[in-house]
């Protein structure tokens, strides 16, 4: 009988370097699992379908919605949709794999109420910096409204607040990326 995983979801405010940690695990970890997510929104600079993300219409995604295909989904920054698949998540559960997944605080809290406590560990990442350095590294990826940078800080300070809800928190520092995986790697092999 295959051992059963553990799904470790990572969180934290736009800018927080969900993203950067995640691609390092990535590098250093080709077995562990990082199912990318459903979002309605454009591909930024860089992102590839499948991988970074499965870019789709507003139809398909409520289509998905209506078949009960995902394990959780929500509207970010009031404008585009976000959801994760049920099958990319639990198939490599069961397969006994480390799935690492970037959830959003709204997608959490719903994952949390469906998948027994025992199949995940969850961590934020909580910014060391003050809002307008997230801004910077917002604004350094790719090109945002004003609008859009308001709807983000609204949504930063929500999340910020919900930090207490998570297993574990990881301050995140601008330019230390090392610590941050190496904390991580303690989180997911048990050495914390």
């Amino acid at each position: 009988m295959t051992q059963q995983g553990k799904i470790f979801f990572i969180s934290g405010p736009s800018g927080v370097g969900k993203g950067t940690l995640i691609s390092e695990l990535q590098k250093k970890y080709p077995e562990f699992v990082f199912p990318p997510s459903c979002t309605t929104r454009s591909p930024r600079p860089g992102e590839k379908e499948g991988e970074t993300y499965f870019f789709i219409s507003l139809e398909e995604f409520k289509q998905k919605i209506k078949e009960g295909a995902f394990l959780e989904y929500a509207c970010v920054h009031s404008q585009n949709f976000y959801g994760t698949l049920k099958e990319a998540l639990l198939r490599p559960l069961k397969e006994g794999k480390i799935v690492i997944r970037e959830f959003d605080v709204q997608g959490f809290e719903q994952a949390r109420k469906t998948l027994p406590k025992e199949s995940f560990t969850s961590i934020f990442l909580k910014p060391a910096e003050k809002v307008e350095s997230l801004i910077e590294r917002i604004r350094a990826r790719a090109p945002i409204s004003d609008d859009e940078i308001k709807k983000r800080v609204l949504s930063m300070k929500k999340e910020l607040k919900k930090a207490g809800i998570y297993d574990h928190i990881i301050i995140s520092k601008f330019g230390e990326i090392n610590r941050l995986v190496s904390e991580t790697e303690a989180i997911i092999f048990g050495k914390d």
